[in-house]
This record gives structure tokens, C-alpha cells and sequence, in this order.
């Protein structure tokens, strides 16, 4: 197999990608002379390798950079460098990579849906000392410190839509308020309780848009006549529910979908609430328990455009950002990289630095799997060898080089069914 795919998509953009570099650190006043000691390539480089590794001292800064500049830097000079350009030139490149369409050939799996955005956030800690700049919830023993990063990704391309930095304290309600004013006709929101909003599911109505989420445990819902959630899966004797339901004390409507849980969920369900419940020395109502026998799911796309077996098939998909975020956790040590105390303007081109990664390794990924549409491909094998292919450049320019054997990054052969199959497998 060519150990080059010159020419290709991955390579096109790759490079054009990597040569636009140089303009956004003129822009961001990180480079301001044309005999700089440093390339904005080379400083992107050992930003990626300082986050893969966990060797993200200035010191390793410095060293890393050195292996592909040609002018080395000692480590105060790096340190004077690393300060609000330095961030500035991170997010731009990050706002850039997000911006370039890397898969511009729209995979079209459902002609229901314009887009099918998914949404999730994961959380990186740091140093407890440095809660001043980067304040955590705190852990009952003392103050903690992390910073939370949120990705939207488009499900029928793989490409990523929106990706931001947050404070850790801060809510993925609150932070899910800005894909929505990215909303289109036709798109689906795919969203997790976490984002959970009767507001926000009126605003993506407002644009045209559809959504799709399950229900917190402490949202009410009733009937069109008024009957209670709880009541009504009391008296259900069949394994399906799908029916008009307000939702909330906005009474928001909604399509709400239910399937009865196997007998092993729903008995596991209940048992951790109570076990949770316990510790906080609470005891769980009955009206919880009762909704721990069901998948509930609620939404406002109607019976015409999909079925209950559809809508639950789309969301058993949405792992996916689970399984990515995962990867990407396991083919770097961003936690060991900001595991130290230092300035602000450190640890912010660090954490820009592990969003560039992930958005890389998201648009490679969704290359090689048009590219190799033959196999199965894994995103969390396609993230371990990609890192490793990063650790071992000079320049950036060579990411082109970039073609690995799909034989490698297939999938392992798994049991796994999707949630329909295993919710509704016994009502067959």
C-alpha cells in the first residue's frame, strides 16, 4: 500500500489547512517579525505533542519545538511567548479547522433531516491551585479546578459543527443556548438530559427544527385530559406507549414515546436510585420507580416522518459522541498536561490545543471512512494511530502523509444490539 495519498482529499485539505497557519499568527500578533525564532507550524506541533504526551512544561515546550525548527528556544523565551496571542492563535485555529469543510460530499442517510446535530461536553481537570482562573464545583473536601468542553458534531457526515471552551462550572443547559441559534430548517437536535430545556425546544421550533431527548426523572408530563405520566404507565398493559403529552410546568407539547425495560434493566434501574437515594438519606417516591421500567423518550417529531421504532434506532446512535470523546481522552494525556500549576494563558493554549486534536482526528476520520467504505472503522483505533503518527513528524506539511492500513482500524467484532432491539426484543 502508498505510504502517500498525495493528492488526495486528506491530503488537500490537510495542507491547506496547515499553510493558512502562518496567516492566523500574524493576525493574533503571535508571530510579529518575519525572523521569529519559531514557525506557527512548529508551535501547533509541539502544542499537539505537549497534549498527547503530558510533557507540557515549557521546558518540553521548548524541546519539542526544537526537534522541528530551525532556530531552538530556551524556555523563558517560549514563556514570554505563551501569552494572550499564543490563545488567541489557538482558538483561531480551532474557530479555522471547524470553519474548513474537510467532507464536503453530503452523506445522505435519512432525506428527513437537513442535519442531525449531536451534542455532549466533557470535563479536563487541572491543578487545584489554578481555581482562581478555572474554578471547579468543588469535591466536599476542598476547591477543585477544570475547564469543560462542549462538541457538536453533524451525525450524516461526521464533520464537527460547533466546538467551545467553557468554564467547568458552568451548565450544559446554558451552554447548549448556542447551537440553537445555529439552527436550520430541518435539522434534529439529538440531546442528552443534561441540555434538557422546554425554552430551547420552543427556539429550535421557532427555526423549523426538530429535537430528540429523554426525560429527567423530575420533569412532569400529562396527558391531553390531564392523567399523569406515572398513571398512565401504570395502567399500560401492552410494552409501547406513543402518545401527545404535556411536557413541564410550561406545558410545553410533545410527542412522548415509552417502551417498557426488560425486566434485568428496570430491576437494576431501581435498585441504583435506591442505593443513591439512600446515601443522600433519601428515599426514592413511587413515581420514579415506576418510570425505571420504561425508555422514555420525548420529542417533537411527528408519526409521519418517523416511527417509534426509528426514533428509538436514531437515538441508540448517539453513543457515538460517547465513544469519541472516550477515544480521544485515551489517545492523549490532556489530564497529565494540565495536571500543573501555571498561568492562565498556559493551560488555555493547552486545552485549545486538545480541542484542535479531537477536531482533527473527527474530519480525518470521517475521510478515511469514505475513503475506506469498505470497512468498518473504528474512531478509537483511527485516534490511537493518529496520535502516533503525530508524535512521530517533524512538520506539520507531512500530516498529509497520512495513509494508514484500514486492516488496522476495523472494528472489533461485538454482540452489541441497539437500544430498540434490546428494549423491544421481548415484545416480538
Amino acid at each position: 500500500m502508498s505510504k502517500t495519498i498525495s493528492g488526495s482529499k486528506l491530503a488537500d485539505r490537510s495542507i491547506k489547512f496547515f499553510s493558512g497557519l502562518d496567516s492566523l499568527a500574524r493576525k493574533t500578533k503571535l508571530i510579529v517579525r518575519h525572523s521569529a525564532k519559531f514557525s506557527a507550524q512548529g508551535f501547533t506541533l509541539g502544542v499537539l505533542k505537549a497534549v498527547i504526551t503530558g510533557r507540557a512544561s515549557f521546558n518540553h515546550l521548548a524541546m519539542s519545538m526544537g526537534l522541528s525548527e530551525t532556530k531552538a528556544m530556551s524556555r523563558q523565551a517560549l514563556h514570554q511567548r505563551v501569552d494572550r496571542s499564543a490563545v488567541a492563535f489557538m482558538m483561531s485555529a480551532t474557530a479555522q479547522a471547524i470553519k474548513d469543510r474537510w467532507d464536503d460530499e453530503l452523506l445522505i442517510v435519512t432525506k428527513k433531516f437537513n442535519r442531525i446535530l449531536i451534542e455532549d461536553s466533557s470535563q479536563a481537570k487541572t491543578d487545584k491551585r489554578n481555581a482562581e482562573d478555572f474554578p471547579g464545583h468543588g469535591n466536599g473536601k476542598g476547591v477543585t479546578a477544570g475547564c469543560k468542553i462542549d462538541l457538536t458534531f453533524d451525525l450524516l457526515t461526521g464533520e464537527p459543527i460547533l466546538e467551545a471552551l467553557h468554564l467547568a462550572t458552568q451548565q450544559d443547559r446554558e451552554i447548549g443556548r448556542d447551537l440553537v441559534d445555529l439552527a436550520k430548517p430541518f435539522d434534529l437536535f439529538l440531546r442528552d438530559m443534561g441540555y434538557f430545556s422546554t425554552g430551547e425546544f420552543g427556539r429550535i421550533e421557532s427555526r423549523r427544527a426538530f429535537w430528540l431527548s429523554r426525560m429527567p426523572v423530575s420533569v412532569t408530563a400529562c396527558d391531553l385530559e390531564g392523567r399523569k405520566l406515572e398513571t398512565i404507565l401504570r395502567t399500560t398493559k401492552g410494552g409501547e406507549i406513543d402518545c401527545a403529552m404535556y411536557i413541564g410546568k410550561a406545558r410545553h407539547p410533545a410527542r412522548l414515546i415509552a417502551v417498557r425495560a426488560t425486566p434485568g434493566v428496570a430491576r437494576e434501574r431501581r435498585r441504583a436510585r435506591r442505593e443513591q437515594a439512600s446515601q443522600l438519606g433519601k428515599t426514592p417516591t413511587k413515581d420514579m420507580l415506576t418510570r425505571d421500567g420504561w425508555h422514555i423518550i420525548i420529542t417533537n417529531v411527528d408519526t409521519d416522518r418517523m416511527k417509534t421504532s426509528e426514533i428509538f434506532t436514531l437515538y441508540s446512535v448517539r453513543w457515538q459522541i460517547e465513544i469519541i470523546f472516550r477515544a480521544w481522552k485515551q489517545s492523549g494525556q490532556l489530564v497529565k498536561a494540565l495536571a500543573r500549576r501555571s498561568n492562565p494563558f498556559h493551560l488555555q493554549t493547552l486545552m485549545y490545543g486538545a480541542i484542535l486534536l479531537l477536531i482533527l482526528t473527527l474530519k480525518t476520520a470521517s475521510l478515511l471512512r469514505k475513503k475506506f467504505s469498505s470497512y468498518q472503522l473504528s474512531i478509537e483505533k483511527i485516534a490511537h494511530d493518529l496520535v502516533s503518527f503525530i508524535l512521530a513528524l517533524v512538520s506539520l506539511y507531512r500530516f498529509s502523509d497520512y495513509n494508514p492500513d484500514p486492516r488496522h482500524l476495523q472494528m472489533d467484532i461485538r454482540s452489541r444490539k441497539s437500544l430498540y432491539q434490546t428494549t423491544l426484543g421481548c415484545l416480538s
